[in-house]
């Protein structure tokens, strides 16, 4: 027992020990975090209805790349100590790869679940590495959140007690605080332990001035009866008598379910309703906000419906595809931006215009078709069990692997989603204004442009 403790102490103090080292040398400039984000690739969904409080299209910006680039990208241009809240779901070093849930049907129309991977949580097994990720990423955070703002590091038992020791370091201890603890019931069991029904939100403010509303919850009392005690205002609902004091720091949310119409398929997706506390709690409408390991975008669509301006990043186009298909079901206006390495769109596809009838101010009702579509797999990422029916679906029926198609019906360009169609695609209907161009999107979220 002495040698496993001894052991343990050894570890975090290594923990502590390369944190040190990466702050001083960010500090001192001796350590170069990365090259900064260049945008290769930059299109605009602006077909809806303008966001909530009315801010521009720039104030939302959804970037596919290394957050790494991307903070650093942010910070040159103008977003230092802008956010006033960051959320985080990054990996928890479960040493595990995770899956997403996409939807295909075959020639007979019966649909089919298939899992693809969505990212992979190893770090070489490494707990240094693992370490050096996180603390690069969070000094970065740290500078572009706001002087009054709050960040908020989702994690589990696998790592929450390295990333609270780092976090110290970056933000100090004095400025911890909250440790969050958000209970559910989903998730297995097992002999060995008791059932693992948790995870940890560490919030860390940069200073003692920081905004927080904690939102009341009821506090029933003892019997369900009235106390009547002079100056207490108590309420009544159908379990009994109850009042009103300041949340506490165990929330009881459940998981999105399998039956969930929230749910989209993708590991690790975060249910809005806990989204949506930590927004009320520490922003006001027009506040940015920032997600750098966005996944499937549940803190973005909570946000976009909370009328906050927000930015999310993920490195994984799987996620962000979900993440687009959620955000323009909300009708967010946002700007994508493509990563750092030119990444040439795939061109295997072919939409011809049939029929184009002349309207008024030059523009035209078209009738587009889908006429050939060939997805480009990645079968290494898909279970064995699937892959015969990716394959066959791919060769017999290949627009049952398109997501959605994108439209630009007056395209200069530069790309600007302002329809979208998710069937039909032989009778594809919509009023063009010049040049069109298109974006097919497949389950997997890769795009193929046609123009």
């Amino acid at each position: 027992m002495e040698e496993l403790l001894t052991d343990r102490m050894v570890e975090m103090s290594k923990v502590l020990g390369i944190a040190e080292s990466i702050i001083r040398g960010l500090d001192n400039s001796e350590i170069t975090v990365s090259k900064p984000f260049k945008v290769m690739e930059k299109h605009m969904y602006d077909s809806f209805s303008v966001s909530y409080d009315g801010s521009s299209l720039d104030d939302n910006i959804l970037a596919l790349g290394n957050n790494l680039e991307f903070m650093t990208w942010l910070l040159e241009n103008g977003y230092e100590g802008k956010f006033k809240c960051i959320y985080i779901d990054p990996p928890f070093f479960t040493k595990s790869k995770y899956d997403a849930t996409v939807a295909i049907r075959d020639n007979e129309g019966k649909t089919h679940k298939v899992k693809h991977l969505a990212y992979d949580d190893t770090f070489d097994r490494s707990i240094e590495q693992y370490v050096e990720n996180m603390t690069t990423r969070l000094v970065l955070m740290k500078r572009l959140l706001a002087d009054d703002g709050l960040i908020w590091v989702h994690l589990d038992w696998h790592s929450a007690h390295y990333v609270k020791l780092v976090m110290d370091e970056i933000f100090g201890y004095e400025n911890m605080r909250n440790e969050i603890i958000w209970k559910y019931k989903s998730g297995g069991s097992a002999k060995t332990h008791f059932s693992r029904k948790h995870d940890t939100i560490l919030m860390y403010s940069k200073s003692k001035n920081y905004y927080l509303d904690v939102p009341k919850e009821k506090s029933y009392n003892r019997d369900f009866k009235p106390y009547r005690f002079k100056g207490v205002k108590e309420y009544q609902d159908e379990y009994g008598w109850y009042t009103l004091v300041n949340m506490k720091d165990v929330w009881s949310i459940d998981m999105v379910g399998r039956t969930s119409g929230e749910r989209n398929g993708y590991a690790t997706q975060k249910p809005l309703e806990l989204m949506k506390r930590i927004l009320a709690s520490c922003t006001k409408e027009g506040d940015l906000v920032g997600d750098f390991f966005c996944g499937s975008g549940s803190f973005l669509e909570a946000a976009n419906s909370m009328g906050r301006s927000w930015v999310g990043c993920d490195i994984e186009t799987l996620a962000l595809g979900t993440a687009k298909k959620r955000l323009d079901a909300c009708e967010s206006n946002y700007l994508f931006y493509g990563n750092g390495e030119e990444r040439p769109y795939r061109t295997d596809a072919i939409i011809r215009i049939e029929r184009s009838d002349e309207l008024e101010n030059g523009k035209k009702l078209c009738h587009a078709k889908l006429m050939a579509f060939r997805p480009e797999l990645e079968i290494g990422y898909v279970q064995h069990k699937d892959r015969e029916l990716l394959q066959n679906a791919c060769k017999s029926t290949p627009e049952a692997l398109i997501d959605y198609i994108m439209i630009d019906p007056d395209y200069n360009g530069e790309f600007s989603a302002e329809i979208s169609v998710t069937e039909n695609y032989d009778d594809i209907k919509f009023i063009s204004r010049g040049n069109v161009a298109y974006i097919v999107v497949d389950i997997f979220g890769k795009e193929y442009l046609v123009k």
